[in-house]
């Protein structure tokens, strides 16, 4: 693989070395050498998802702020055709997707990315994913400024730490450049809107929105704080969830839920003492620059061309300067014509191309002059990517490659498109949302008009229904979610829509008391069609609905390997002598291979297993000592040495409990704050002659470490140090300092309000 293109978002050397390293995880994954729980650790944070169909793969790109640079979309352009379907897709937030990758491919499409500066890192899992801006930043001409430099700089700051792969659950950041909120900042987990103090470039903030399930709109963290103030703030929300977001329970994981758990008074409190903490304790790398990104080729403004009436030719606030949107159907647009799009972008613009949250593309500071030119040249491609005389209809992929699809929203979506085209509506501005399921990928808890996928049981038979949402409003301090307002099947929601067309516009109100009027599912004599979804000649059903790989990660891994330890000790309560025997030692090994994961191991065998328990787990304290004998039964039962393990069901109750422990307490890092078990009942921390003490309380990193180290040097070799320590990342990473530096750290002990790490000086 030859060095990294530069592209607009500098793609940091973790990224580079990661991106490196994928190859070789999928050679071993292929060999049969990795299980693919194990195996989709490292690959959905990687951008690569499995597609509903078997063994086909999406690759989601990251496009920083929206913003790609015409050799990159050939490069895209190029991966999809080779590796994919020929086909890029533009998603609600910002991004692009390859479909149909096989997995052997995958590692030339993400080192063919990195070759052109782009990457697919944190493109899924549980990590800060693309962070997304106002599609016409630096254009607009109501923004108070250009957001797009500082969404790439915060993306660059947090990317380049690997805490950011292994947060509880994906962390979204939005940043809009006006109180009007395109980019839908007020309901990401944390968004930043654009304002001007006393000459000063800064931000309001909120925190704790989200959308999917539950969803709700952000609250308030700060009132204002200036441009560079950013990275600090991005670094203390994200301290937070990793805390305090629950790690063992992914369907309530997002940071909305630690503020609904918490409330809103005690949140944003704990975010002021963790921004408090980061401002101690200093940024986690360098800050990048916060790079002018929008830049607008020179034109004589007092040239009086015709600009075509046309809705999607958009005054910029440069004068002589235009915006052209390409609309592009469903997101999609063949790679042949991705190819045209970024020549034309050569030729006619200032070389940015734009994503869009609603899934167009935007050639940018077109002036006056070429416009007339780049719209007969976009009549040439053999996407339509004109003006839709109807509202915009906006639709996840669903059932077609998503594995949690219920429904197919894009054959929903070109059903309705062709309905509204019949009656002639003319409404362009209105923008209709499908979801194929409540993931809300499509967004329609912030539409004027949304659908969520559900199905319903009607005689016995599966019906393809939609819940009916109206009448969001998104815009800084007055964010309103849409209202659920009744259910209906599929294969009504076009008609219901063309008859609450009144006035040249969908009249909400009217579609509501359609809605409701609708008699309710139970018992009724429903046409065969209704039956089939759109676009589909088989009779609706879940096939191939399975679990969803958005938040894949380690803890899925260690959650799969606990729950198998509890099944086999549930198992074993029922059963005696040799099956007993089985599923204790089932459980055992379950239990003991739960955890390797975090250390990058995969043992494939019994022997392997405790090898690797005993150093990883056992010896540091993790583990209990009579772990090892455990372990030692269950092999020598398996091995045929002896009749059957001893009936130690207290034990490996107290092991699963003790393995459980460990799970919940691991934060971004992937490391346990919860302290080593003692190894002998006399390790205290408590003053002793041969033991000397220093209270590093209140003192943050990385002062605490120097200051213990000098305090160590004090003391003879043999001799031991007590350290007094705050929790979070003083007693993170003082221990495992002094451990890279070949000194002995003999316990870490939790105190309640504060920990002491000991340590015996060996050099």
């Amino acid at each position: 693989m030859s060095c990294p293109g530069e592209g607009i978002l500098q793609i940091p050397e973790t990224v580079i070395a990661d991106t490196r390293e994928y190859r070789g995880r999928v050679e071993a994954f292929l060999a049969g050498e990795v299980r693919p729980a194990a195996f989709r650790v490292y690959r959905v944070p990687m951008g690569i998802y499995e597609q509903r169909t078997p063994d086909t793969y999406m690759v989601r790109i990251r496009i920083g702020a929206g913003r790609v640079l015409p050799r990159q979309l050939e490069r895209i352009a190029a991966l999809s055709a080779r590796y994919g379907n020929g086909v890029a897709h533009v998603t609600t937030r910002q991004d692009i997707q390859i479909h149909n990758v096989r997995i052997e491919d995958t590692p030339d499409v993400l080192e063919g990315l990195l070759e052109a500066g782009l990457s697919a890192r944190g493109g899924g899992g549980n990590t800060v994913r693309n962070i997304t801006a106002c599609p016409r930043a630096g254009l607009c001409p109501n923004e108070h400024f250009d957001v797009g430099g500082h969404a790439v700089a915060l993306a660059e700051y947090l990317i380049a730490d690997r805490t950011s792969f292994n947060l509880p659950r994906k962390f979204k950041i939005v940043l809009s450049g006006c109180a009007s909120d395109c980019s839908f900042a007020c309901v990401a987990d944390l968004g930043f809107f654009a304002h001007v103090r006393d000459g000063q470039k800064g931000f309001s903030v909120y925190a704790g929105g989200g959308l999917g399930p539950n969803p709700q709109a952000g609250v308030k963290i700060e009132e204002f704080v200036t441009e560079t103030a950013i990275f600090e703030v991005a670094e203390a929300v994200k301290h937070l969830f990793d805390a305090h977001g629950d790690r063992a329970n992914k369907h309530k994981a997002r940071l909305r839920y630690v503020l609904k758990r918490l409330g809103s008074e005690k949140f944003i409190a704990l975010y002021r003492r963790y921004r408090k903490e980061v401002v101690r304790e200093g940024p986690r790398g360098p800050l990048p620059e916060i790079r002018r990104l929008t830049r607008t080729p020179a034109c004589d403004p007092n040239e009086n061309y015709v600009i075509p009436d046309d809705p999607d030719v958009l005054p910029e606030k440069a004068p002589g300067h235009w915006t052209v949107r390409l609309r592009l159907p469903l997101g999609n647009i063949t790679a042949d014509d991705l190819v045209r799009v970024a020549s034309l972008a050569r030729r006619f613009t200032s070389g940015q191309v734009r994503t869009t949250q609603l899934q167009n593309l935007l050639l940018c500071s077109v002036p006056a002059a070429h416009v007339g030119r780049l719209l007969a040249a976009l009549n040439e491609l053999d996407s339509n990517v004109g003006t839709e005389p109807i509202p915009r209809v906006i639709a996840c992929p669903g059932v077609s490659t998503c594995k949690l699809g219920l429904c197919l929203s894009r054959g929903l979506a070109t059903a309705i498109s062709e309905r509204l085209i019949q009656i002639g509506l003319d409404e362009p501005q209105t923008v209709i949302r499908v979801s194929g399921c409540p993931n809300s990928c499509a967004n329609h808890p912030v539409a004027r008009v949304g659908f969520q996928g559900r199905a319903r049981r009607i005689g016995g038979r599966l019906l393809p229904c939609y819940d009916v949402f109206v009448d969001a409003h998104t815009a800084e301090g007055e964010a309103r979610l849409a209202e659920a307002v009744g259910t209906v099947p599929a294969r009504e929601i076009p008609d219901l829509l063309a008859s609450a067309a009144e006035g040249g516009h969908i009249d909400t109100a009217k579609l509501v008391e359609l809605v409701r009027a609708r008699r309710g599912f139970a018992d009724e004599g429903l046409p065969e069609e209704y039956f089939y979804d759109y676009g589909s000649n088989e009779p609706f059903s879940l096939a191939g609905r399975g679990p969803g790989e958005c938040g894949a990660g380690v803890m899925d891994v260690v959650r799969l390997d606990l729950d198998e330890a509890a099944a086999a000790l549930d198992a074993a309560r029922g059963k005696d002598g040799r099956q007993r025997s089985e599923e204790l030692g089932k459980s055992v090994v379950a239990a003991c291979r739960a955890l390797l994961v975090l250390f990058g191991i995969e043992p494939h065998n019994d022997h392997e297993i405790t090898a690797a328990c005993k150093e990883h787990l056992i010896s540091p304290g993790w583990l209990s000592g009579d772990t090892q004998q455990l372990l030692d039964a269950v092999v020598a039962f398996r091995m045929g040495d002896v009749a059957g393990v001893p009936d130690l069901l207290p034990r490996v109750e107290a092991l699963i409990a003790r393995v459980a422990e460990l799970f919940q307490s691991l934060d971004a890092s992937l490391r346990f704050t919860v302290a080593p078990m003692a190894q002998t009942a006399a390790l205290e921390c408590a003053a002793a002659p041969q033991v000397r003490r220093i209270d590093l309380r209140s003192v943050g990193c990385p002062l605490n470490f120097v200051k213990a180290k000098l305090e160590l040097e004090r003391i003879e070799t043999g001799e031991i140090l007590d350290i007094l320590l705050d929790g979070g990342e003083p007693v993170r990473n003082v221990p495992a300092s002094f451990a890279d530096q070949g000194q002995e750290v003999m316990d870490v002990l939790n105190r309640g309000d504060h920990y002491c790490v000991r340590v015996r000086r060996t050099r």
